[in-house]
């Protein structure tokens, strides 16, 4: 059988591939580690679910989301079901690149979609009513289980306001899916809620 490992000094990159692939193909011959990849790979998949479900996000980029973490998990039971070691080795190199696009494509959202420039309307939470206010996952919804607990007494940012059935207004804060009733805050600086984009 040829050794693998042996360097061809007239390809480089074909010598870096097959080193590559022999040490991808040593590292899992052990069913301990295909198992302990396996399960990163899928608490890594689990938070992005988190994510998913309670950020602010579009329709589109939950698609795009859920498509991959689902293309993950497939890639994985391809790996793990291979006839052959080489199969195994390509279906893990497919997973390497799924997992890959993940940040990559967390990076590139933030980056092109999720400004940070994005005007903010600062309010101050009144004192005398609660002493902490739980946060809303829509106008007019009850409190999230484990959504933002905003204390009182203090200022925070919000982006836009809507009204919920009831015709109550309420904020969006300025980072994640979080909604607060408008009248327990009262506008920090020069504007009113009037001015303050519709959701």
């Amino acid at each position: 059988m040829p050794d693998d490992s042996t360097d061809d000094a007239s390809n480089p990159l074909a010598s870096l591939s097959v080193r590559l692939t022999t040490a991808v193909r040593r590292f899992f011959a052990s069913p301990a580690r295909r198992d302990a990849t396996a399960l990163v790979i899928g608490l890594v998949s689990g938070g992005v679910g988190v994510i998913v479900g309670a950020a602010d996000l579009s329709l589109w980029v939950m698609v795009v989301l859920s498509t991959l973490v689902a293309a993950l998990f497939l890639v994985i039971e391809r790996a793990a079901t291979a006839a052959t070691p080489d199969k195994r080795v390509r279906w893990l190199w497919a997973a390497l690149g799924v997992a890959l696009v993940l940040p990559t494509g967390t990076w590139a959202y933030h980056g092109l979609f999720d400004s940070d420039h994005r005007s903010t309307f600062p309010s101050y939470l009144e004192g005398d009513q609660i002493p902490t206010l739980p946060s809303a996952g829509k106008p007019g919804g009850p409190p999230q289980a484990g959504g933002q607990f905003l204390p009182t007494g203090q200022s925070y940012d919000f982006e836009c306001n809507a009204r919920d059935d009831e015709g109550h207004l309420w904020l969006k804060a300025a980072a994640g899916n979080y909604w607060y009733e408008a009248s327990l805050f009262t506008p920090v600086g020069d504007f009113t809620t009037a001015d303050m984009p519709t959701c």
